[in-house]
């Protein structure tokens, strides 16, 4: 007897799966990406790409792009960071550079908060109720240090209730073309167990690649987040490197691409 076929997800599914992130054409020129998942409580939100604005801007001007990018959302300004690939967060209710970290949240409203990417995921978070949003710049190093779990608490310290978020993963460096060494995976074994393993899949030349995806899914998980209320866009950047900058394929001159979160004014 013939096995059955494995049945590929429905649209819907997928749909689902991915908090129905796509590509859209915006009136100014720019090909952005968004999350439907987060369109839907009315959440300010994108994902900038090669084509608006300039990924070298988003990198060496990231105060004049997070205005522009800002503007273009309905919102006053935008925070960003200097992303040092650790485990701290930091709040903000004012505009520009808050400081050296990987995690951003805000309660503030009309405030944009921009993370910077070439292959990294950038997780977005937002919360039902408007009562504050937040991203995590969830490297390698950062997901190991439990970057993403420590945004989630930083956003119940502001009043959020787990339950009530919703967490959006940013295209990145996917599973089948992330390679890492073996100390990558001896870090994140030391740091967050034996559940490590499920994250590491064999590659080729004796190199692991490693599962950022799978990875921060479980930490928001972890955290209290509903699983039906985490969505991944799906979408690698090394793959799409024609859309996305991608350091793993363009090494240092690689340019940066953005994720954008904040909140509408209260009207």
């Amino acid at each position: 007897m013939m096995a059955a076929k494995e049945q590929s997800p429905s649209p819907e599914l997928r749909r689902a799966q991915n908090g129905g992130f796509r590509l859209e054409m915006s009136p100014n020129g720019w090909l952005v990406g968004r999350f439907a998942a987060l369109e839907e409580i009315g959440v300010p939100h994108l994902v900038t790409t090669r084509q608006g604005p300039d990924v070298e801007r988003v990198r060496h001007d990231t105060d004049a792009a997070g205005r522009q990018i800002a503007q273009f959302l309905g919102l006053h300004d935008a925070a960003f960071l200097e992303q040092v690939h650790g485990g701290d967060v930091l709040t903000c209710d004012g505009p520009g550079r808050v400081g050296r970290a990987d995690g951003l949240v805000t309660a503030g409203r009309s405030l944009a908060l921009l993370g910077k990417s070439a292959d990294c995921p950038i997780v977005l978070i937002a919360d039902r109720r408007g009562r504050a949003a937040g991203f995590a710049h969830a490297s390698w190093r950062a997901t190991v240090a439990g970057i993403t779990s420590a945004v989630v608490r930083r956003m119940i310290e502001c009043g959020c209730i787990a339950a009530d978020l919703v967490a959006c993963i940013c295209p990145s460096a996917g599973p089948e073309c992330y390679e890492v060494d073996q100390e990558v995976r001896m870090a994140a074994v030391e740091r967050l167990g034996l559940r490590a393993g499920a994250f590491f899949h064999p590659g080729p030349n004796g190199k692991d690649r490693f599962d950022l995806w799978a990875a921060n899914r479980d930490a928001l998980a972890r955290a209290g987040v509903p699983s039906l209320s985490v969505h991944t866009a799906g979408v690698c950047t090394l793959c799409r490197n024609d859309v996305f900058p991608s350091h793993r394929r363009e090494g240092q001159s690689a340019g940066r691409f953005a994720a954008v979160i904040g909140m509408l004014p209260s009207r």
